[in-house]
């Protein structure tokens, strides 16, 4: 299960890195009048402004599309009314996941939502674990009034509400931004790292190997970084391959809300926030269950590498 979870994460991460190469408005390379584009999807070159690749198929001298010949904003209602609300079965098949609404690509809006979604929930966790393990260390090392500080620090932000943050936020910003978000759920966040930081390295500064290393000379910078952090990372890992999941399913939640990355930005919670507004219309079930497989796909994947990132560490120890 740990690989097989491994190879979904990394499939997700492959789909987040190149979205405007698997879909987009533009090909990957197009000639039209003489002139040869290369990615214009990534460059988007002034002299195809307004062009798609259904416009360019008509006049272009060759081209080659990307699989998903549609943007995630892309409304191809515009052109054929049919395809608005249009089921993963329409007639002419060029919608794999089918259409919103208003005629949006389901799939190419799910592909460019993998790159948003997994990038608050990275964010998130790195800037937590970061955060986390440089004051749990703190506290660890200089025990005493830093100790007591950063403990009660551990407790506020544990008890502070997160929804309550974004929502000072969101009255600020009036939209919340990609960074906002990211920055206001680490501050969040960061508490179970401390714990467990501070734990390990208050076990770890009494033993053989770390008395060895002061007798020797060795600073307290070199002892932290070199032999205690080491030898205390293996839980914080842990807990940091489960925290992916959860920030995941919380940028979801935060988004039904209205918290989270401003639309038109396509995130996975911002199409199950579309899909709730237009499920009142019955048979539109494409619109929920795609991107709801592609969450839970995210959140099982996380939660078997870190149980078997668990049994690991917990063997060698």
């Amino acid at each position: 299960m740990r690989r097989l979870g491994v190879a979904v994460l990394a499939g997700w991460a492959l789909v987040a890195l190149g979205a405007d190469l698997l879909a987009s408005d533009l090909p990957l390379a197009v000639r039209v009048k003489g002139a040869t584009f290369v990615l214009p999807a990534l460059a988007r070159p002034a002299a195809l402004s307004g062009q798609t690749q259904g416009t360019l198929a008509e006049r272009a001298e060759w081209m080659m599309p990307t699989p998903v010949p549609f943007g995630p904003l892309q409304t191809v209602a515009t052109i054929d009314p049919r395809r608005q609300g249009a089921p993963p079965w329409a007639p002419d098949a060029r919608h794999w996941l089918g259409t919103d609404e208003i005629g949006r690509d389901v799939l190419a809006r799910l592909i460019h939502g993998a790159r948003v979604t997994l990038l608050v929930a990275l964010g998130v966790v790195l800037l937590s674990t970061l955060l986390g393990v440089l004051l749990g260390a703190l506290a660890a090392m200089r025990g005493g009034v830093v100790d007591l500080c950063v403990s009660r620090l551990v407790e506020v932000a544990s008890t502070f509400p997160t929804v309550f943050f974004l929502m000072v936020i969101v009255a600020a910003l009036r939209a919340p931004s990609l960074v906002a978000v990211v920055v206001v759920l680490a501050a969040t966040r960061w508490t179970e790292a401390a714990r467990l930081t501070r734990v390990e390295v208050q076990r770890l500064d009494g033993l053989d190997f770390v008395v060895a290393a002061r007798a020797l000379g060795a600073s307290e910078l070199r002892v932290l970084f070199v032999h205690l952090l080491p030898n205390a990372l293996p839980p914080v890992i842990v807990s940091a391959t489960f925290a992916v999941g959860s920030a995941v399913l919380l940028e979801s939640a935060l988004s039904f809300l209205g918290l989270s990355v401003a639309p038109p930005a396509p995130t996975w919670g911002e199409l199950l926030v579309q899909a709730h507004r237009t499920l009142v219309h019955p048979g539109a079930w494409w619109l929920a269950v795609f991107p709801g497989l592609a969450i839970a796909s995210v959140v099982l994947a996380t939660q078997a590498v870190g149980r078997g990132l668990q049994r690991r560490f917990d063997g060698r120890r």
